[in-house]
């Protein structure tokens, strides 16, 4: 097994193993401006050089210290751990506190929790910008025909009727097809889809619920929305009202 040296403090630690070599990496106890040398080198050189330069062991050390430090979501809780404090079970993450639950249902032979991948702000806003134009198209369809019903534009009940139409059109886009298929026509673009925290479909109540919740998101100068680009689940703030995610399919 080959052995690490590095310098700490202006003076020489080693040797380590590979092993030991790779925990210091994880720690950030080795960065990259750290002189490292092994059996390999010709000489001392800064670790993220070494990295740089393709020396294989060390390359294979950083990118087993970059996997293994990756954030993953507990399919129990929800929240994000690193990958060394968690179990994994298929394809699954578990977080050590939500362990002895799941290792129950697995007992019990009960339906385990899908991992799931949260949509982000951005790809939230392309399937927002999608739905949009769709609606516009419906609303200005709404306003064409009641141009036939309304020939006066000075009609003051036009106006109002009109708005009403649109209101109660909108919400049965977004609340039958996120009840229905538990994604709007956007949202299906995007590869998209609402659920509830446990990864099951949302009800036809619910997608009602959360069409209306969004308004709140919109009144407050948008806030609602982009709070999903903050939030650890990509929550925005209709869905912490109605507890439901957008997830990727």
């Amino acid at each position: 097994m080959m052995n690490w040296y590095y310098a700490e403090k202006g003076s020489q630690v080693g040797p380590i193993s590979d092993d030991e070599f790779q925990s210091l990496v994880k720690k950030r106890t080795i960065t990259p401006n750290t002189l490292v040398w092994n059996s390999t080198m010709k000489d001392w050189q800064k670790y993220g050089d070494v990295v740089k330069g393709g020396t294989s062991d060390a390359a294979r050390l950083s990118s087993e210290a970059t996997e293994s430090s990756k954030n993953m979501t507990c399919v129990e809780c929800g929240n994000t751990f690193p990958k060394d404090d968690m179990i994994q079970y298929g394809d699954s993450w578990v977080c050590a506190r939500c362990k002895p639950v799941f290792v129950q249902k697995l007992k019990e032979g009960v339906n385990l929790p899908v991992a799931m991948e949260y949509a982000g702000f951005w790809i939230r806003f392309g399937a927002k910008i999608i739905d949009g134009i769709i609606i516009s198209v419906i609303n200005e369809m709404i306003e064409f025909a009641a141009g036939f019903v309304w020939i006066s534009a000075s009609n003051p009940s036009r106006t109002g009727i009109s708005f009403l139409l649109q209101v109660a059109v909108t919400a049965a886009y977004t609340t039958f097809l996120l009840g229905r298929y538990g994604a709007t026509i956007g949202k299906m673009a995007c590869k998209l889809k609402v659920v509830t925290p446990e990864g099951e479909p949302i009800s036809y109540l619910r997608a009602f619920a959360r069409h209306f919740a969004e308004w709140l998101s919109a009144l407050i100068l948008f806030i609602g929305y982009i709070m999903a680009a903050f939030d650890e689940q990509k929550r925005s703030l209709h869905d912490r009202i109605c507890d439901t995610r957008v997830v990727r399919k």
